[in-house]
Order: C-alpha cells, then sequence, then structure tokens
C-alpha cells in the first residue's frame, strides 16, 4: 500500500488541486442525477482510484511493465472535466445576487489550487519551431542523407530528440538508457566523465554500423578518433561530426 500512496502523493504535487478534486467528485455524488454524468464523473473515478491504491494491481503491474510508468495509469481520470463540469454546476445551483461573485471566486479556487508549470526546471524557452534544441536540427539537417538511412551515436543530452525531427537517423541505443538503467558499452563509454578510449568508441560504433559519432567540442578523448576509421567533418553548435563512409545503408 506504501508504493501506490507514494505514486499518488508524487503526481499531485502540493496536494490542493486533488482534494479539490475530491471534492468535486463528492459534490457530484449528492447533486448529479443524471445516470450517464454519474457514471463518467462519480463511478469510474471512485472504481478506478480503488484498483490503482491496490497493492496487489501494483505489484502485478509492476511485474508486466515497468513500476515507473505506473503513474501514468491516472491520466485516465477526468480531473479537467470533472472540476470543470462541477464548477459549472455549483454555478447553476446559486440563484442569489452575489453570482457573478460566486462565478469569480470558483475560478480563482481553480487557480490558486493550481500551478503555474512553466516555472519548473523543465521546461524551457523553445529555440525552434519544432520545440526540440536547435543543436538537433542543424545535426541533423548535415547528416541527412536522401534516400538512405543513417546510424549515428549521439550524447546523452541530444539522443531523445532525434527522432522526433529525422526518423530516418538512426541510434545504436535511445532515450531508455535515460531512464531504464539499461547498460550499452558504447554508451557507457561516450557518457564517461573520464577520458574515454577513442579506438574502443571508434570499434564499437563500427560494430553498430553508426556513419557518424557526434560528440561534445568540449569532450576529451584519449586518442584520435580519425586514426580509427572515422574522419572528422566539422563542428555544428559545439558539437564535432566524425564520419565513416563505409557504414553508409542504403
Amino acid at each position: 500500500m506504501a508504493d501506490t500512496v507514494s505514486v499518488w502523493q508524487t503526481i499531485s504535487g502540493s496536494g490542493a488541486l486533488s482534494a479539490l478534486y475530491l471534492c468535486a467528485v463528492i459534490f457530484l455524488l449528492l447533486t448529479e442525477k443524471i445516470k450517464s454524468r454519474r457514471l463518467l464523473f462519480v463511478y469510474f473515478p471512485l472504481i478506478l482510484t480503488a484498483v490503482l491504491l491496490c497493492p496487489v494491481t501494483y505489484r502485478i503491474f509492476s511485474q508486466l511493465l515497468d513500476e515507473e510508468i505506473y503513474y501514468r495509469f491516472y491520466w485516465m481520470l477526468p480531473m479537467t472535466s470533472t472540476l470543470a463540469y462541477s464548477g459549472v454546476r455549483l454555478y447553476e445551483l446559486y440563484r442569489g445576487r452575489c453570482r457573478p461573485l460566486v462565478g469569480a471566486a470558483i475560478l480563482a479556487l481553480f487557480i490558486l489550487c493550481g500551478d503555474y508549470v512553466y516555472d519548473s526546471w523543465q521546461f524551457s524557452a523553445a529555440e525552434n519551431e519544432y520545440h526540440i534544441p536547435q543543436a538537433v536540427v542543424d545535426i541533423c539537417d548535415q547528416i541527412h542523407r536522401e534516400g538512405k538511412e543513417v546510424v549515428a551515436v549521439f550524447p546523452s543530452e541530444l539522443m531523445q530528440y532525434v527522432r522526433q525531427y529525422d526518423c530516418t537517423i538512426c541510434m545504436p541505443y535511445g532515450r531508455d538508457m535515460l531512464y531504464l538503467n539499461m547498460e550499452n558499452e558504447l554508451y557507457s563509454l561516450m557518457e564517461e566523465t573520464e577520458e574515454p578510449d577513442a579506438g574502443e568508441i571508434c570499434r564499437l560504433a563500427s560494430e553498430s554500423g553508426c556513419a557518424y559519432i557526434v560528440v561534445s567540442w568540449n569532450k576529451k578523448i584519449k586518442g584520435s578518433l580519425q586514426q580509427n576509421g572515422y574522419v572528422y567533418v566539422g563542428t555544428v553548435d559545439a558539437y564535432a561530426l566524425y564520419f565513416n563512409e563505409d557504414m553508409l545503408i542504403g
């Protein structure tokens, strides 16, 4: 039970909006007469929450799926629509002179219980229309080959955005490395804080069919990539590009 409660606490933030949502469900339980709406806004959320808070459910899904994504099941709760509908219902039920003030108070309560998401460290100003780092756009444009599939190895800060921009560019490992603690020798070398061996990087990149190796210009590497089959072709947005023509596919 502690695990499921911990997941709920994590997604609830300060808890103010979750508490308001609970009040909205109780309010609709007492006042809503239309069966279809009671089913959507009251019965379904209560049953779903009971199921998700059950330790047995958590244990089953943790074995079948990654336990880190369990919180996503809570996205099925119709929180936004329930709060909006209950706010309108409360406004309709009040018939006094101060009705506009009641409406304003409801809106103010929603605002005060929420949070401005763009204050989070996880958000940053968009650099382009794709909402991905501009370095990814520039590098992908540089290495894209019309009619060919290109395999390239990217540093971790870029790799999760590459295929959002260009699906013809593949990688020997993906964003799962960041979240699932998977092991990959090439990834470990690319992310080493000490000087990784250039020969090993090139050997593993070649075995994975990588035509390009993309490394930060500031990264120190023991040896030379150019002496191990990869040619330096230029620097794009503080990232050095190395190319092995024999690795091109198609």
